[in-house]
């Protein structure tokens, strides 16, 4: 994938409340996410991209099955309740015009970008904002990879008829 015309990062809100700091050790939620759209702009594919944080505080468990699906194997379904309370929420967003190139080529260009995206937000972490949220953080992407990101942003630029490859 051709990117070109990248506008730079920006935060877009951080809220940091301290007076959670303790309760955040024991009882918090946590989700993180991209959310990777795209439209054309007068003749130019433009791609918006956002990132969310959120720490919540004082979630419940509401139900956790666990089924014995096999010998030795089980199936574990947990649904919850998101805290009402606010540790941390940070949200940052940019953009960019692009070119495909072929399947390959923009998985590997858009796996890139958003490689050096979670460094920006890495490095807004470390100097500025709770450093043990990197942590938590790099545990996410263990499961949320860089690249399933940019697959799934390739299938939204698919399903608005965008993609071709």
């Amino acid at each position: 994938m051709k990117i070109f015309n990248v506008q730079p990062i920006r935060i877009d809100e951080y809220i940091y409340n301290n007076e959670h700091l303790a309760e955040s050790k024991t009882n918090w939620g946590y989700s993180s996410g991209f959310e990777i759209t795209g439209e054309k702009v007068d003749s130019l594919n433009t791609m918006y991209i956002t990132f969310n944080i959120i720490y919540d505080i004082g979630g419940k468990n509401e139900k956790e099955v666990v089924t014995q699906t096999g010998p030795g194997q089980y199936s574990v379904e947990i649904s919850f309740e998101a805290g009402d309370d606010i540790f941390i929420s940070y949200k940052s967003s940019c953009q960019f015009n692009f070119e495909s190139e072929g399947l390959d080529a923009d998985l590997a260009s858009l796996t890139d970008f958003l490689t050096n995206y979670d460094t920006h937000t890495k490095l807004f972490f470390s100097e500025y904002g709770y450093k043990p949220l990197i942590s938590v953080e790099e545990e996410t992407r263990n499961y949320n990879t860089f690249a399933d990101c940019a697959k799934i942003a390739i299938e939204n630029l698919r399903s608005n008829n965008m993609y071709a490859f």
